[in-house]
């Protein structure tokens, strides 16, 4: 159980001896990870990710997409919200808990309790082609390869089969590693990316439940992951909430 959940939220393996327990298991019975029959079918965007950015680059324009752009301070106020002094009708804020806090000019007491009650850990991500992180036989090697160290590390230790995840037909081993990057070799190293994961425990399971107190409230709306069991799913979840506080849900948008 604890290699399977710390890989499943890149947690450490540490923290899932405190890991609330009805969280992790009503997360198994909804992804029908409790059963080997009728488990669910998932569903992938087609073309991946890029397919979603384009059309939103598509709906939005290019000028009206800005990259590399910090924000610094969100103010709310009556009528309007000042998002680095320009001025906006509403905001949502699709970011992490504490990013969303710090953002903020004028927190609110619940936004500070709320926000402020969700830590989240650092990991190193490493793309790269380096097989040898895989199984070794063929047979073992699935998605998801958990590694058990004969000293563990404070952080979880995979190794993600992109092949497998994405299905790529190439005879290239494309492997996604966090915090094993001594591991690999430098040579096949193609990209290292710092990421940071929720961490989720009694006190963030309960400001989940008073995701109502805060969001569309003060024209500020909150989405991501961390809302609920941390997925993409998740994410795209608290996001059509977001957009029906706006008035701006797409039609036919599942709850």
């Amino acid at each position: 159980m604890v290699p399977q959940a710390s890989a499943v939220w890149s947690a450490d393996p540490e923290q899932m001896w405190t890991f609330p327990v009805r969280f992790l298991a009503e997360f198994f019975a909804n992804h029908g990870m409790l059963t080997f029959r009728d488990r669910p079918q998932w569903m992938t965007v087609q073309g991946g990710s890029k397919s979603y950015v384009e059309a939103l680059v598509a709906r939005l324009g290019e000028d009206r997409i800005r990259l590399n752009t910090p924000v610094r301070a969100v103010s709310r106020h009556d009528d309007h919200v000042l998002v680095d002094g320009e001025r906006f009708d509403e905001v949502v804020l699709a970011c992490h808990s504490d990013q969303a806090l710090a953002m903020l000019t004028d927190p609110s007491d619940a936004e500070r309790e709320i926000l402020g009650a969700i830590p989240y850990q650092r990991n190193e991500a490493v793309l790269h082609t380096d097989a040898s992180l895989l199984p070794k036989r063929h047979a073992a090697r699935q998605a998801w390869n958990y590694h058990l160290l004969a000293e563990p590390k404070d952080r979880t230790t995979v190794t993600y089969s992109m092949n497998h995840l994405q299905r790529l037909d190439t005879p290239t081993d494309y492997c996604v590693t966090l915090n094993l990057t001594e591991r690999i070799d430098p040579a096949k190293i193609i990209r290292t990316i710092d990421y940071a994961h929720p961490v989720f425990t009694g006190d963030g399971r309960r400001a989940q439940a008073r995701h109502g107190e805060i969001s569309g409230v003060r024209r500020t709306h909150y989405c991501g992951a961390y809302w609920r069991w941390g997925f993409h799913e998740d994410g795209v979840w608290s996001a059509l909430t977001a957009l029906r506080h706006t008035g701006r849900a797409p039609i036919g948008a599942a709850a």
